[in-house]
């Protein structure tokens, strides 16, 4: 295997981490390196922002005073 790494954890994510590896069936060091690992994979933007697709506003819509703009999207008025 690789070195040892060691890191600083306070008791409530420890305890945490411990009973998420004994639900799934893993060893602690085993769940620990799937999370780190998981968090160093390299996404591309569109997986990223994926979430903020659409939301661009328009030059002109960001002119617009907010009433006016609210009224047009207002299914009551």
């Amino acid at each position: 295997m690789g070195t040892t790494l060691t890191i600083r954890a306070d008791d409530a994510l420890r305890d945490a981490l411990t009973e998420r590896a004994r639900a799934q069936g893993k060893t602690l060091s085993q769940l620990v390196r799937e999370i780190l690992e998981a968090a160093l994979v390299e996404r591309p933007l569109e997986k990223r922002a994926g979430h903020l697709r659409g939301r661009l506003m328009l030059r002109e819509q960001a002119t617009q005073p907010w009433r006016q703009s609210l009224r047009q999207h207002n299914w009551r008025s």
